[in-house]
């Protein structure tokens, strides 16, 4: 009896040691991948773009991976225009979290301030507000705009404008936006911004709806303007597309802050699409996204100016193989409904300068966090 006790006593023991060797042996592969890939963060210099662009436009295209591109080239027969833009490459869209892909809340955070964060914040780690692009470029007297096809509180468009511990306190989200920083928001949250209209007039901001209700004198303003919805086709007035919201957008900054902005432009429904595993709606809004983008470069080519294309993460595991028709594009392309850490890709346009001469500055493969950084260095902020 004595020597089964002991036996048994010996066969815990093992067992309770191989269980702790392995959760040991995982954390430690884990504490290795993390190490591994934020090695090379931070290290690129970005300093020959100092100052070349005083009027950055940001494009993110929600969820938009390499194949989404692609799938919607095909179903349109044509090039997408990003693709001529200039430099292109790819980027790296890990979070604090190791494992799980990024959200969109600390991928956009990273994009809006060139740090890492967990998923589900908002421009804020561990208790701290971390400083975004927008407020460093009002630092310096830029007039800053934020237009999406998501709801303003959206997780992207919140990381440029406020500060939350998580992307679901909609409240905190809303209330930081009513700030000095933004001049111009466009996007969705009708019902949800109204409750707060009062907050932003008294805060300078003119509040409309529509874009019938914006006069001459809102160019003496900031503007806010929540819409129902906006789709990726036939926009009116109450529910814009996103081509008209770039337009606008553009001549409201031209006209406020001729000596410079800074703009982030997002097409939030190529992840919603994609989550869904709705693929020819999500074409649709993937070509209004490319649409506007070309709105901005006919605007701004002649201009000091940069325009900047990426993607927040890859949403659905799209596959996509060349030589695919029209034929061919079919929701049963989507692998999955969630984010991928599938790398997205960057285009970039700025003027003066060749796609070589972008090429010799900026490498091939950079990380999220890069992109705040070059944006940083064309608007010297």
């Amino acid at each position: 009896m004595k020597k089964t006790k002991v036996r048994t006593s010996k066969i815990l023991l093992w067992v309770v040691s191989a269980a702790l060797v392995a959760i040991l042996s995982v954390s430690l592969a884990f504490m290795g991948v993390a190490l591994n890939r934020t090695k090379n963060l931070y290290k690129t210099d970005f300093s020959d773009l100092t100052g070349l662009a005083n009027k950055t436009v940001l494009f993110i295209g929600d969820g938009m991976g390499e194949n989404h591109i692609k799938t919607t080239e095909t179903y349109y027969g044509e090039r997408a225009f990003m693709r001529s833009l200039g430099a292109d490459g790819f980027v790296t869209t890990f979070s604090n979290n190791v494992g799980i892909p990024t959200d969109s809340a600390a991928a956009g955070s990273a994009l809006a301030t060139g740090q890492k964060f967990n998923n589900g914040e908002v421009a804020r780690h561990g208790g701290n507000n971390v400083k975004s692009v927008a407020e460093y470029a009002k630092e310096k007297g830029l007039g800053v705009g934020i237009v999406t096809t998501d709801n303003l509180y959206g997780a992207t468009p919140a990381s440029f404008s406020s500060h939350a511990n998580n992307r679901g306190d909609t409240s905190e989200i809303i209330k930081g936006q009513i700030n000095d920083v933004v001049d111009l928001y466009l996007g969705a949250g009708k019902g949800e911004y109204t409750k707060y209209k009062s907050q932003f007039e008294s805060k300078g901001f003119t509040f409309a709806t529509s874009f019938n209700d914006v006069g001459g004198s809102v160019l003496s303003n900031k503007l806010i303007m929540p819409f129902s919805s906006l789709p990726s086709e036939d926009g009116t007035a109450d529910t814009p597309t996103l081509e008209m919201c770039t337009e606008f957008a553009l001549k409201f900054m031209e006209a406020r802050f001729p000596g410079g902005y800074f703009l982030m432009i997002e097409g939030a429904h190529i992840d919603k699409k994609s989550h869904k595993n709705d693929i020819i709606p999500m074409t649709k809004y993937l070509k209004s996204f490319d649409n506007s983008i070309k709105i901005a470069y006919d605007r701004l080519k002649d201009l000091d100016s940069a325009i900047i294309v990426t993607a927040d993460h890859e949403t659905g595991g799209l596959k996509y193989k060349d030589g695919e028709t029209k034929d061919d594009i079919k929701n049963s392309l989507y692998t999955t409904k969630t984010h991928t850490g599938t790398n997205v890709k960057y285009f970039i346009f700025v003027k003066g300068l060749s796609a070589d001469e972008l090429k010799a500055i900026i490498p091939e493969k950079i990380d999220n966090t890069d992109v705040n950084r070059i944006a940083r260095a064309l608007l010297a902020a």
